[in-house]
């Protein structure tokens, strides 16, 4: 039986519920309904439940009216009145899942009356009153007055080492962190308004460029937990961090997000070890017509693939026999072109010129294996290979001296494709020709030209088709006569997770096979991401035991990059306060014009 019991003379309507099967009525303070009243014993009665009918039943002696009619045990049903000794009890029919309300009447000169028989105060006890009082008012003196002065002339630290004497302590709200310490004694700095806690306000006022945690554009600035700055950032804390770590503040929403009103895909997560989704990658994908594309892919999908259009085996760079290099065989470890940026957080960009070019030369002569065309698009190559080849011609290339072919043009040699020679120090050609073309427009003849096209075909035809970009990158045939080849575009993914952050610092002590299983790995298109469960071999949750204690803030950003500032806010209401101003401005005119 469920009940709702009401006391009527309570300022606030106090009421509670009751679950059970006997209500207890008397002036003992562990009755049910309390009725403090002398005339009352302890128990006077009890109401006892009956399927849904209530019965009233008093104690020895003792009896109650029902609807006027005295009675010792009486059914109850809506709308009976029940009296006892002044005090009336009003039965109704419940709602709202009570099965019952009890409208508790109390008789206000009964309970007047017996508060008056046990008075207590000063006056009882016979105390100095007017003594006490000034006892009182000189402590308080001393307290926020005198004891105060004194540390200002000896210092408060002598106040403080002093037992049972109080300090500043008693009102300072402690240190500020030492992100605020260069703030010192100025605390309207934060506190713009006298004895009120710091507003959101206050805070954008220097944090202005810090970022929302989602879109407010869709979802509003409602963050149920984390609405207020101080919500999750807590200054003059006793703890050594200024923001909140523990994970309660973020499953309140991610626990389930339907609950939170987002219309999100985000998955559930409540706790690291027990309770979180596997990794989702943001992966390129290259589409013709529109560009390099982004997708959010999870970890564990069949057959992901890394579509990056570079051909790239990591098990061949990764032999422990070593590959060819300029000086020799080369033993390569993943440091030799996997870098940390300062930090730790990301990796430096793999590029030719730095990581690749040791080994890839990128030669196209096989006469000059000491020259090398720049890393660049076709048409650049093409364009350079011409200036080269005319700077060529103009300062007395020996290969225009040749026996010429039937029409006057110069025959190119021929050869095997092989590796690029071993050079200490190629030449780029691009760096030796000053300008070429201005030259070459006065003065380049047909022969010339022939000979110029003969030999950028045949260097072209050799870089494009046989030794060098094939080698690293897919090429097709383009219906351009000027540049006959295409390269698809390359881009390699350097944040796999950009909604997570993770620190190759703290995890240097650590092999990198640990996580990237890249020995093994024959294909430019494998994915070597590490999974959860990797990670959790040694992270568990907020409260693990034999693993590391990780929290959401420990891999995740409250504040994210991709958001608009918080600092808006503040733009939005000084443009609303400023408008009101003038809508009042506005007002105030029109009133004046009128009288």
């Amino acid at each position: 039986m469920r009940l709702l019991i009401r006391y009527m003379q309570s300022r606030d309507k106090a009421q509670h519920e009751f679950d059970g099967n006997v209500i207890t009525i008397g002036r003992g303070t562990d009755q049910t309904i309390q009725i403090a009243d002398m005339s009352l014993p302890l128990l006077h009665s009890k109401i006892t439940s009956s399927g849904r009918d209530l019965i009233l039943t008093v104690s020895d002696g003792k009896s109650f009216a029902v609807n006027g009619q005295t009675a010792k045990k009486q059914s109850l049903i809506d709308g009976d009145v029940v009296e006892i000794s002044g005090h009336k009890l009003k039965i109704s029919a419940g709602e709202n899942g009570f099965d019952y309300l009890i409208d508790v009447e109390l008789d206000s000169e009964q309970i007047t009356e017996l508060k008056s028989r046990f008075p207590a105060g000063l006056k009882q006890i016979k105390a100095p009153r007017r003594q006490l009082t000034w006892a009182l008012f000189l402590l308080l003196l001393g307290i926020g007055l005198v004891i105060p002065a004194v540390g200002l002339y000896v210092g408060m630290d002598k106040i403080r080492d002093i037992p049972l004497v109080p300090d500043d302590g008693v009102w300072l709200t402690g240190e500020l962190h030492q992100t605020h310490a260069f703030m010192e004694d100025d605390c309207t700095l934060c506190h713009t308004e006298a004895f009120t806690q710091t507003k959101d306000e206050d805070c954008l006022a220097c944090h202005q460029s810090v970022n929302h945690h989602f879109d407010t554009e869709i979802f509003g600035t409602d963050y149920e937990i984390g609405n207020d700055c101080a919500d999750c950032h807590k200054e003059h804390s006793a703890t050594d961090s200024i923001t909140r770590t523990d994970q309660a503040g973020c499953t309140s929403c991610h626990s389930d997000m339907d609950k939170a009103g987002f219309d999100s895909e985000l998955r559930p997560a409540t706790d690291f070890l027990d309770d979180h989704p596997s990794f989702m990658l943001s992966m390129h994908e290259w589409e013709a017509s529109e560009g390099w594309q982004n997708t959010r892919v999870a970890l564990s999908t069949d057959g992901i693939q890394e579509n990056s259009n570079l051909i790239f085996p990591h098990d061949v760079h990764m032999s422990e026999e070593g590959i060819d290099g300029m000086q020799g065989v080369e033993i390569l470890s993943c440091s030799d072109c996997h870098e940390p940026e300062k930090g730790g957080m990301q990796m430096k960009a793999v590029t030719m010129e730095q990581h690749c070019s040791d080994c890839h030369q990128l030669t196209f002569d096989l006469d000059r294996p000491d020259r090398v065309v720049p890393h660049g698009s076709p048409p650049d190559l093409m364009r350079t290979l011409r200036e080269y080849y005319a700077y060529q011609f103009l300062n007395g290339d020996n290969e225009a001296e040749a026996p010429k072919q039937a029409g006057g043009i110069a025959s190119p040699s021929v050869r095997e494709a092989r590796r690029p020679g071993r050079v200490a120090r190629p030449k780029v050609i691009s760096d030796m020709i000053v300008n070429a073309n201005a030259d070459s427009s006065a003065t380049m003849t047909e022969q010339a030209n022939a000979y110029i096209d003969a030999r950028v075909a045949q260097a072209a035809s050799s870089l494009f088709e046989k030794q060098t970009c094939t080698i690293c990158h897919e090429i097709s045939k383009s219906g351009d006569s000027a540049v006959p080849w295409e390269v698809k575009p390359v881009k390699l993914n350097e944040d796999w997770m950009p909604l997570a952050e993770f620190s190759h610092g703290s995890h240097e002590n650590m092999q990198c096979s640990g996580c990237h299983d890249a020995v093994n790995s024959t294909e430019s298109s494998d994915v070597l991401m590490p999974d959860i469960t990797s990670c959790r071999d040694c992270h568990g949750g907020e409260d693990s035991t034999n693993l590391l204690q990780s929290n959401c803030v420990t891999c995740h950003e409250f504040h994210l990059e991709d958001q608009r500032p918080m600092g808006a806010l503040i733009e939005t209401a000084n443009r609303d306060s400023i408008q009101k101003l003038l809508d009042l401005d506005r007002s105030t005119d029109e009133m004046v014009k009128e009288e």
